[in-house]
């Protein structure tokens, strides 16, 4: 017996299995309250890292510069952008709702946070040089960055401790 085909996207069931996250063990940024990851794939060829950012209702990231192409998804919740302005003062740049897709081709310096009920993106970040993102203090000064070795590290030892 074959079924009829399904000619409008009102007559497609929306399937019972959505993204859960409880079997993520969330990682912490160090010293950075609020702000998690969990390391989806490195593709050494690439030089791309994939992970999942989480960040608390309100937790906001100091200002960083992905240094190389990044994608960004909006999974759930709202991820709020800043960007600095030509005087110096960070503004409201984006809120972005789930479902939002968003990309740059690098050396993209903000900072974001989360929105009333926090936030879950996937990101798609190209390392230039090895480096995927720098980040910076209050008097714009660099202060660390995250390379893609770190994340391939974070990623083997996800798959030591699962």
């Amino acid at each position: 017996m074959t079924k009829p085909p399904i000619s409008t996207i009102d007559a497609l069931p929306r399937p019972l299995k959505h993204i859960d996250d409880s079997a993520v063990t969330w990682r912490a940024f160090p010293g950075y309250d609020g702000l998690f990851f969990w390391v989806l794939g490195a593709n050494e060829a690439r030089q791309q890292i994939d992970l999942y950012f989480r960040l608390a209702p309100g937790a906001r990231c100091p200002s960083h510069r992905h240094v190389g192409p990044t994608d960004t998804l909006v999974v759930e919740g709202e991820h709020i952008t800043w960007a600095l302005d030509d005087d110096g003062n960070w503004h409201l740049d984006e809120q972005r709702q789930p479902a939002t897709f968003a990309a740059n081709e690098g050396d993209h310096l903000h900072s974001e946070e989360g929105g009333s009920e926090g936030a879950i993106i996937k990101l798609s970040m190209t390392a230039v040089d090895g480096i995927i993102w720098e980040t910076f203090d209050e008097d714009n000064q660099l202060v660390d960055t995250a390379t893609f070795a770190d994340f391939s590290r974070a990623l083997e030892k996800q798959r030591t401790t699962r």
